[in-house]
């Protein structure tokens, strides 16, 4: 009796090779073969697997980020616009995919990264000196909420590639503005390498996932393009300022062992 007969082993048949337009893929067609797969079936298994392990690495994305700020307190050098441009980049690819209807592992990344992003906005709210208002919270809250409206109850399906095309910029914006606030400060503050490098290798990896996957949707591909580039930027000026972010977190500890 074949695997495919059976309803588990169909089912993640379904999911790592349905959807294909190659003749060469088929979930029955890869099922029988295993463990000994073809090269298009585990070419795709391989993409598939990849997807999964950017997904579980964006877990971690802004967990070195938030470790930094409750350990110093301190959300120097971090850009309140910037910040606030990555919610609306990350939630644009989310519901990009979640509106087209493409695989899980074709965005999930983003969809969990859009949430730490949200609550790394709530630890600027917190900790930024001078505080941020109420009124510029519930305007941030209240025009979020009024893009999700628009998102899902006005958007024709002609009009979704708007949303990673609008990503543009909006991704240029926000690294822009963390680039000038690093400039100006000569250090990188409380931001993290780990997490400026993952997102790095996430856009990069992504740009083969994303034509292995979906094919060459020049809306997406060309925001991973765009992304990894300024990320590589942005990875610069953490060594280019290493010595003076070095003397900040130092002056950071040395005023927390003060005040203790």
């Amino acid at each position: 009796m074949q695997l495919y007969e059976y309803f588990i082993f169909r089912h993640l048949a379904n999911w790592a090779w349905g959807g294909g337009d190659s003749g060469d893929i088929s979930p029955e067609l890869c099922l029988d073969t295993f463990p000994l797969l073809t090269g298009a079936c585990f070419g795709s298994l391989l993409i598939k697997g990849i997807g999964i392990g950017i997904i579980l690495g964006a877990c971690l994305n802004k967990a070195p980020l938030f470790i930094n700020v409750l350990q110093t307190g301190s959300v120097e050098g971090l850009s309140t616009g910037a910040i606030y441009g990555e919610a609306i980049m990350y939630s644009n690819s989310a519901f990009y995919g979640i509106l087209r209807r493409n695989p899980f592992t074709a965005y999930g990344e983003t969809a969990v990264v859009a949430v730490q992003t949200v609550i790394l906005a709530t630890l600027i709210w917190k900790y930024r000196n001078p505080p941020v208002t109420l009124s510029q919270r519930v305007t941030a809250v209240a025009g979020f909420m009024g893009y999700c409206f628009v998102v899902f109850q006005v958007l024709t399906p002609e009009q979704y590639p708007l949303l990673v095309t609008s990503n543009l910029p909006v991704l240029i914006y926000s690294r822009g503005s963390q680039m000038i606030a690093t400039s100006r400060l000569k250090h990188t503050g409380t931001n993290s390498l780990i997490t400026t490098a993952m997102n790095f290798l996430g856009s990069a990896i992504r740009i083969v996932t994303t034509i292995k996957e979906i094919g060459w949707d020049l809306a997406l591909l060309q925001g991973y393009f765009l992304s990894a580039g300024l990320n590589a930027i942005l990875i610069l000026q953490f060594f280019l300022y290493k010595d003076n972010t070095a003397k900040f977190l130092a002056g950071i500890k040395s005023k927390k062992k003060k005040a203790e």
